[in-house]
């Protein structure tokens, strides 16, 4: 397997990566509008350092709706025009990669006092998903005993984790694009088409979605 490109916009930090095996390159920044306008110069400044790519792996969600549908309409033009597959990835699962704990409680902030949660074991290489995915509020989901909890959520929600006796991961708030590239490797054997590929979500979507794009998948561990 040679190089692998990462994509992930489900939060406000968005980033892309290229990674091979004992070395990865990432770029991340965070942007409030138009995350395509910096996206593509820097997802093409990375591709220019490896020439040639294998796979592309994108976070498919839960997370921002408008930032989601970016990330995922680069990656899947990336892909066709190289002629490579896709492999999608769980948002919330990338971020459990990053903190790599047996307990990991992986949030997004879904805004209206709401949280995009998984609960994962990411003590492996791959991070399993206990239960489901879940758009709830924080008291929902946060499970009893010792947890770490990552991703854009923990932070906006870290009093009231240190309140339920969890711990806010030192990477909760990065941008997860290098696991995302190094799960896609792992999980290759799921690629697929360009075509195939679904954005995730977990709450309906304010505006209609044309085509594939709108298509929801459904729970699936990664």
């Amino acid at each position: 397997m040679g190089c692998v490109l990462g994509i992930d916009t489900a939060g406000p930090v968005v980033g892309a990566a290229v990674w091979h095996p004992g070395w990865v390159e990432s770029w991340s920044a965070r942007v409030v509008r138009k995350a395509d306008g910096v996206l593509m110069p820097a997802i093409a400044e990375l591709l220019s350092t490896v020439g040639s790519i294998d796979l592309v792996a994108v976070s498919i969600g839960p997370g921002a709706f408008t930032s989601l549908r970016v990330g995922v309409s680069m990656a899947l033009g990336i892909a066709m025009s190289r002629d490579v597959p896709v492999v999608a990835v769980s948002s919330l699962a990338a971020r459990a990669a990053c903190a790599g704990q047996a307990r990991t409680l992986s949030l997004l902030d879904a805004r209206k006092g709401r949280v995009y949660a998984g609960l994962f074991d990411a003590s492996g290489d791959l991070p399993l998903l206990i239960g489901a995915e879940h758009d709830v509020l924080l008291s929902e989901v946060v499970p009893e005993g010792a947890f770490v909890a990552v991703g854009e959520g923990a932070l906006v929600f870290a009093d009231e984790i240190a309140a339920a006796g969890g711990q806010v991961s030192p990477d909760a708030g990065r941008c997860p694009a290098d696991e995302v590239a190094r799960l896609g490797m792992m999980m290759r054997a799921d690629a697929s088409d360009p075509g195939q590929v679904a954005l995730r979500y977990l709450r309906p979507p304010d505006a209609n979605v044309p085509g594939s794009l709108g298509k929801t998948i459904g729970n699936r561990a990664t």
